[in-house]
């Protein structure tokens, strides 16, 4: 690597301010030539600690050094190029008039400036935390390593997908297949921006896809998860998540609405058809109102939280929020304790009270459609992918809403 050093050095051969100021400038040296570059900061004289050329005030030594690191990172970027470092071409760089190269430029730096021009744009903050999910995934991928524009490649894809099915992650296809998504989502933004990237995801790498049948748990797996509720404290982590996985089986409301879920929301004594209590809420998701009753179950939780009732009609949360990652981690080991050989994840709480509405014959497809808050009856066609006439039969005996 060639030799170079930047040293700050307050300007006091140079005419004093009105302000009392001087400029702070950067010498800069490179292969025995040396030139000195102008900061756009300044201090008074007294102000400038010359034994460690640099500002007393804290916040003016944060912006040197930034500027310093800027052009460090320049430099080092040049020397991996195995492009020739010369004062001239550093000279350039720090006046604006030699551009850098955007494919060098750190691919989690444009994933973060392509997320706030989505926030920018409206997009939901929930869309915006699966994006972030993804981002943050990556880059425990690599370490805490940067990953250049100019990185983006096949190989790296696929030691990613790699990295996705391994002991650490172990993503099914269609978690795994929501991150590729995202990534490509972020590499097409990058070549729209007229950047030379390289897209994976042109036909050369095939996103996962997930399996069609949709996992929900049967009355007997419910009931073995209910049957947990014993060994674990009330204020733990893990019966907060279970009493949220249960109630979501009761009610159909997504992890989104749970979280979101106040008790401004939660009507015990309006009635639903023959139901008492109801919850109405606009959805996290979608925007649109969401209206489902409260069956016995359900309503014994929303009990138990209300604290004798007292918190009805309040601001205040029903439910702790808790990541949805910490939730699928305990849900995980929960079914293990259950003995329940599925991988379940919290969206299988909606499916498993589609699938139950059905079986107890509680309302019909379309008031079901109503109840998960479905724009159209297609979408929820997809959770109820069975015999409905085999389905009402098996469970037409068992009364699990009470």
């Amino acid at each position: 690597m060639d030799k170079f050093s930047i040293n700050p050095c307050l300007r006091t051969d140079k005419k004093q301010k009105r302000n009392g100021t001087y400029p702070v400038y950067l010498r800069i040296r490179i292969e025995g030539k040396e030139s000195k570059i102008p900061t756009g900061i300044e201090v008074p004289k007294e102000e400038w600690n010359d034994k460690k050329k640099s500002p007393k005030n804290s916040i003016l030594q944060g912006q040197l050094q930034a500027k310093i690191q800027k052009i460090v990172t320049y430099i080092n970027r040049l020397e991996l190029d195995e492009q020739k470092i010369t004062l001239e071409l550093v000279k350039d760089f720090c006046s604006g008039r030699k551009k850098e190269n955007p494919a060098q430029m750190s691919f989690f730096d444009y994933y973060d400036k392509f997320l706030e021009r989505k926030r920018n744009m409206g997009v939901r903050e929930s869309s915006i935390d699966v994006y972030k999910s993804t981002r943050n995934v990556l880059r425990k991928f690599s370490e805490g390593k940067e990953i250049l524009i100019s990185d983006i490649s096949l190989s790296l894809i696929e030691d990613f997908d790699d990295y996705l099915c391994g002991d650490e992650c172990k993503n099914m296809p269609s978690s795994r297949g929501s991150k590729h998504k995202n990534l490509r989502a972020v590499i097409l933004d990058i070549k729209r921006h007229k950047i030379d990237v390289d897209n994976p995801y042109d036909g050369r790498f095939r996103i996962p896809q997930g399996k069609e049948k949709e996992i929900f748990l049967d009355i007997d797996e419910l009931n073995a998860m209910r049957g947990l509720r014993g060994k674990f404290p009330h204020s733990s982590k893990q019966y907060k998540v279970l009493q949220m996985y249960l109630f979501s089986c009761y009610c159909g409301l997504r992890y989104s609405d749970i979280i979101d879920l106040k008790w401004k929301h939660v009507d015990l004594d309006k009635r639903e058809g023959k139901v008492k209590g109801v919850i109405t809420k606009i959805q996290v998701k979608t925007q649109g109102n969401v209206s489902t009753p409260l069956y016995t179950y359900s309503r014994s939780v929303l009990l138990e939280l209300s604290k004798g009732k007292t918190l009805l009609k309040t601001d205040v949360n029903v439910f702790d929020n808790i990541s949805s990652s910490t939730v699928n981690n305990i849900l995980s080991k929960l079914t293990e304790m259950a003995g329940i050989k599925k991988h379940i994840t919290f969206h299988s709480a909606r499916h498993t009270f589609a699938t139950l509405m059905i079986q107890q014959q509680q309302m019909g497809i379309f008031e079901l459609s109503k109840c998960l808050g479905h724009k159209t009856l297609e979408m929820t066609k997809r959770y109820v992918k069975y015999d409905l006439a085999a389905t009402i039969n098996s469970g037409k005996d068992v009364k699990i809403f009470g």
